[in-house]
């Protein structure tokens, strides 16, 4: 199983953990809200001997108020800050970054984008 494969399955096995299906990219569309989705943007940093991701989080709703959403995303939050993750052989550990609330033109919709800067480590 190639180190991206892996991180991604324990991203999902911990996502599982907070309320909401959890979706790689994209959900489907008959998906039911609350949901969440993940993607891993890499990163280069000249002279590491690790991988450096931006784990972008996305936290759905389809509500008139944001309560879902936000208790959701303080969960994740919680969840990603400062932690580290050994599933050997990979080591991962995360740090939280940036929180936005992105408007949606449809006001039903609630939308709150997370980033966690996410440091890989693999056993030689």
């Amino acid at each position: 199983m190639s180190k991206t494969t892996a991180l991604r399955g324990l991203i999902r096995e911990q996502l599982q953990t907070v309320p909401g299906t959890t979706y790689h990219i994209r959900a489907t569309a008959d998906a039911a809200y609350p949901y969440k989705t993940y993607n891993l943007e890499g990163i280069t940093f000249l002279d590491s001997t690790r991988d450096d991701y931006d784990l972008v989080v996305d936290v759905w709703d389809r509500s008139a108020d944001t309560k879902m959403v936000e208790e959701i995303a303080d969960k994740i939050e919680k969840l990603f800050n400062v932690a580290n993750v050994p599933s050997p052989p990979i080591y991962a550990t995360f740090f939280r970054d940036v929180r936005n609330f992105i408007d949606d033109p449809d006001k039903n919709l609630q939308h709150i984008q997370l980033h966690f800067l996410v440091q890989l480590n693999e056993e030689e």
